[in-house]
């Protein structure tokens, strides 16, 4: 299978899915300077598989003699490298197998500094590849750890080392050790190269006396990963058209239909008369099929002078390949791409055939160029595939900024890459559940994403928040491991995390109890929130009707879920204690300004723009809609959509959506940056480096915040 959208090297790639050849040598002696390479080891490994048909092992003339100590330790001697090719002649093959691969090695600066030192020897261009160290991994995992030798930390792990001191021998060791540290490192929060390298700085004392043994380059020649702005100039320049639109922008509607009794010369009438070049085929009794140009030439060619009376029921393809009317270009064109379509068919909410969309509106070639996350959800089978997704999205969100797209369509996308991602999570539990015996879903079901996913406002720093609606009649024991539903939501939530969707740390997760249950166990549920809203009620509250639904089971399972949006709209309608807590708590939350309307800043210089910017928007405007009967999940859509029906100020409502804009962008920008630095992104951003015009626009937005409040009081007055 071809593989993902993500650059090799970029800080945001994903362990699990990160590509790295691991490298040992060994050498005359200790000194980087003078020392020579007399062997070369190295694997390849994918994650934490190791691929030992992919090795790189070569023994070197050093070109001096070798001291008996360091024969002691390696093996080799004089007469083992006497007429073995010198270093020069294998540094080709050497880059040429590291490729765009990290490198991983133990104490490998080390290796790094005498390769550096050899190809300047020889006269060899060599770029230094990014490098990380298993002994400052471990020993950033645990700060009191003082054997970081490949010994200790291989029977630490409990890897077993055979063919010590060769370079192969060692490489191997070390692969072994990595793939070990991975579990550990997921548990300890670091997923991506980034945040591992940070992690490797954490072991200052090891640095230190790498330093002092000069293993590492000059500081100009180093690469420098520390935190800076965002630089979008530098970015890939991304033609957003595709990001921005959506099927039912562009597709042509309604379709246009013949009866499945209708002879090919029918067809071929109806279509030329109206200048199309596909037509529905309806009337079968199942599901539409299509008739295309293509269809009819190879008929044509088969059939010859007869083809004209062939009947279209016999020809057509059924049933139609869909997507929903909201799907974005680009991941429809992945989708075509992947399926060699000329055609697709859109669907509305209700799933119905509503439209066609055709690569004839678009230039196909430069439309499938600007691809940066196409269709590998679809083509994923395990979790480092979607990996390799999830990792491209902050250079596609770099690059959509950079092209001028407004922050709140960029974090549309990266939800809607999100809600993908766990429709594939569910298909991969599905079948893996069907393949170990357990059988199809055994009733209805939706499986939902909550919270920013389910609003379309995702930013860069996921967790899972999902739930599972189940048809009411499920006899089964959604108590009970054994149960279909149950291993199927563990899996499910199982592989996100793995592919860098994180467990919720609230446990907002079908595979709790609390988030899966049937349709009249969460209209209950969704009664006793309103009844008694407690804090933790508001909480749930606040996530749940952000809901929207990322895979069902079939038809019914999408009414399922539809059926307990509008009942549980009217449930909170009806709820008057409820929502006026529901105000009050949005109004409660004070923007971080201090006196004079100064920003409030922590050490660090940063400043939190969701407790204290983003939280009193979503949550007030949640509150306005559901008092209104608003359905709408989007905040901006929510806040002025209410306003308008309750017949208040639309200026303010519009300023209140531009703010949530403006605030997600400073978001946004600065996890970019921070994703690069491989600092783990949050909603804290960097007061001290905006420039002064967003300087000044965040200090009047974070004024201005206080109109919900008032919004707040006029459209719950009365409760």
């Amino acid at each position: 299978m071809r593989r993902g959208p993500v650059a090799g090297t970029s800080a945001a790639a994903p362990l699990i899915a990160l590509d790295v050849v691991v490298l040992d040598t060994e050498t005359t002696g200790l000194d980087v300077r003078h020392d020579r390479i007399v062997q070369i080891g190295a694997v390849r490994m994918h994650g934490a598989e190791i691929d030992e048909t992919a090795v790189f092992e070569v023994t070197v003339d050093p070109g001096i003699p070798i001291p008996e100590v360091a024969s002691r330790i390696h093996g080799l001697a004089d007469a083992d490298v006497a007429g073995k090719p010198g270093l020069a002649a294998v540094m080709p093959d050497l880059v040429a197998f590291i490729g765009d691969a990290v490198v991983v090695g133990h104490s490998i600066h080390f290796d790094m500094a005498v390769l550096r030192h050899e190809a300047e020897r020889h006269g060899f261009v060599w770029k230094e590849p990014r490098a990380l160290d298993v002994a400052l991994m471990a020993a950033g995992l645990d700060r009191e750890l003082v054997d970081t030798s490949l010994d200790s930390l291989a029977l630490g792990l409990g890897v077993t080392i055979t063919g010590r001191h060769t370079a192969l021998g060692d490489a191997l060791a070390t692969a072994r050790v990595y793939a070990a540290l991975q579990p550990k490192l997921l548990v300890g929060g670091v997923r991506t190269l980034g945040e591992t390298e940070t992690l490797c700085r954490r072991a200052t004392g090891l640095i230190a006396r790498q330093e002092d043994a000069g293993w590492f380059a000059r500081p100009s020649e180093r690469p420098d990963f520390a935190l800076a702005v965002l630089r979008t100039g530098s970015q890939r320049a991304i033609d957003s058209y595709l990001y921005r639109q959506r099927l039912v922008d562009v597709m042509s509607s309604p379709p246009i239909a013949i009866g499945a009794d209708a002879t090919l010369h029918e067809a071929t009438r109806l279509m030329a008369a109206r200048g199309i070049g596909c037509v529905i085929v309806d009337g079968t009794g199942g599901a539409p099929g299509i008739v295309t140009e293509r269809d009819v030439l190879a008929v044509m060619a088969d059939k010859g002078p007869e083809a004209s009376g062939v009947i279209v029921r016999d020809i057509m393809s059924a049933p139609v390949i869909t997507a929903p009317a909201d799907t974005y270009l680009y991941r429809a064109l992945g989708l075509m791409a992947r399926r060699n379509l000329r055609y697709l068919g859109v669907t509305d909410a209700g799933g119905r055939l509503a439209g066609i969309f055709t690569l004839r509106t678009l230039l196909r070639e430069r439309a499938l160029a600007t691809l940066t996350v196409g269709d590998e959800i679809a083509e994923a089978t395990r979790p480092r595939e979607l990996a390799r997704v999830q990792a491209a999205l902050p250079s596609l969100a770099s690059g959509l900024l950079a092209d001028g797209l407004d922050a709140r369509a960029v974090a549309g996308i990266i939800a809607a890459e999100g809600r993908a991602m766990t429709a594939r999570a569910a298909e991969i539990a599905e079948g893996e559940l069907a393949r170990a015996g357990y059988g199809p879903p055994p009733a209805d079901y939706a499986l939902l994403v909550l919270g920013s996913g389910g609003r379309g406002e995702s930013l860069l720093a996921p967790d899972q928040d999902n739930a599972l609606i189940i048809a009411g009649d499920y006899a089964g024991d959604l108590d009970s491991p054994e149960d279909w539903f149950v291993r199927f939501a563990t899996r499910v939530n199982e592989i996100l995390d793995r592919a860098g969707i994180p467990y919720c740390k609230g446990g907002v997760m079908a595979k709790n109890r609390a988030w899966r249950r049937t349709l009249p166990e969460w209209l209950d549920q969704v009664r006793g929130w309103t009844h008694k809203p407690t804090p933790q009620a508001l909480l749930n509250v606040d996530i749940f009707y952000d809901f929207t639904p990322a895979h069902v089971s079939s038809q019914a399972g999408a009414e399922l879920a539809e059926t307990l949006r509008t009942e549980a709209v009217e449930i909170a309608r009806g709820s008057l204690s409820m929502l006026r807590t529901m105000g009050e708590s949005a109004g409660s939350h004070s923007p971080p300004l201090g006196m004079f309307g100064r920003i409030r800043k922590d050490d660090a210089g940063r400043v939190d723009l969701k407790g204290g910017g983003l939280l009193p928007l979503v949550a007030g405007a949640r509150a306005i809609a559901l008092r209104h009967g608003v359905l709408a999940l989007a905040t901006p859509e929510r806040i002025l959509q209410a306003s308008h029906k309750a017949g208040r100020s639309q200026a303010d409502a519009e300023l209140l959506a531009d703010i949530h804009g403006f605030l997600m962008r400073l978001i946004l920008t600065q996890q970019i940056a921070d994703i690069e630095a491989g600092v783990k992104p949050s909603n804290r951003i960097d007061v001290n480096r905006l420039g002064h015009q967003d300087h000044d626009q965040l200090r009047d937005a974070l004024g201005r915040i206080e109109l919900i409040r008032d919004i707040l009081r006029d459209l719950l007055q009365g409760i």
